[in-house]
């Protein structure tokens, strides 16, 4: 019988929207170089966190990132994603999890050459769909104009700068108002002015729409600036703290 994905939470159940009990990653399992990465990460984030994953290179940061992407599996322990437990999902029902559920930023934009950026924002959603649809060309649009790039909508990603590339990326992340944005150094590849206001660009699409924002960054400034600091070392969490930014609930 042909696998189908978990019904998503509804947007006002209050349960954690990501959830790790224990989870261990290993590499090379049973080989005489076994690597255990992560080591018994527990951690909760509710929905509508602003949260900053932080820690050295080698910490387990991009490890956990894609344990929470359901890019990669744990070894041992569990990651509950919207709800629902991940580790026994086959590769199908994985994906279309993930296509409902995630949104993803990246330092790069990966964004398409050939689509024009307003093309380039609705792919997710031609992708689970299987077509194209007038209602995601509107929301889609939406959020060009949102981020002040409507009047650039056709044009293709070599056409655009840098910060207007990573503007179209947080566009394509929020294209199905995912209740998780996951990224990864977002703002790594700007300078310091186009960083902050991708950041600024970020935080006010979670305080719009209420998703929850897990975003690995190298930037203590960024990092001061989420409601949530958490610092890993080794492939443990060493400290979960507030930042500076008050929640606004």
């Amino acid at each position: 019988m042909a696998e189908t994905a978990p019904t998503v939470l509804r947007e006002d159940d209050r349960d954690p929207v990501l959830r790790l009990v224990g989870v261990r990653k290993c590499y090379n399992v049973g080989t005489p170089i076994e690597i255990e990465v992560l080591h018994g990460i527990d951690l909760e984030v509710g929905p509508g966190e602003f949260v900053a994953l932080v820690g050295p290179s080698g910490s387990g940061k991009s490890t956990l990132l894609n344990l929470l992407g359901l890019l990669d599996r744990p070894t041992d322990g569990e990651v509950w994603i919207a709800g629902h437990a991940t580790r026994q999902l086959g590769d199908v029902a994985r994906s279309r999890l993930r296509g409902q559920v995630l949104g993803f930023v990246f330092q790069f934009h990966h964004l398409l050459s050939a689509f024009t950026a307003l093309d380039n924002i609705q792919l997710p959603r031609w992708a689970a769909m299987g077509r194209e649809d007038d209602e995601v060309r509107a929301r889609a649009l939406d959020l060009l104009d949102a981020v002040g790039l409507k009047e650039l909508a056709k044009r293709r990603p070599k056409e655009l700068s840098g910060g207007q590339q990573q503007r179209v990326a947080i566009c394509r992340a929020l294209i199905h108002r995912p209740p998780v944005v996951l990224a990864d150094e977002p703002t790594g590849n700007l300078d310091t002015e186009t960083s902050a206001q991708a950041f600024s660009l970020l935080r006010r699409f979670n305080r719009e729409f209420g998703c929850a924002f897990i975003i690995v960054t190298h930037d203590p400034s960024l990092a001061e600036g989420c409601d949530r600091v958490i610092e890993m070392v080794d492939g443990r969490i060493v400290e979960d703290r507030p930042g500076r930014a008050p929640r606004l609930d």
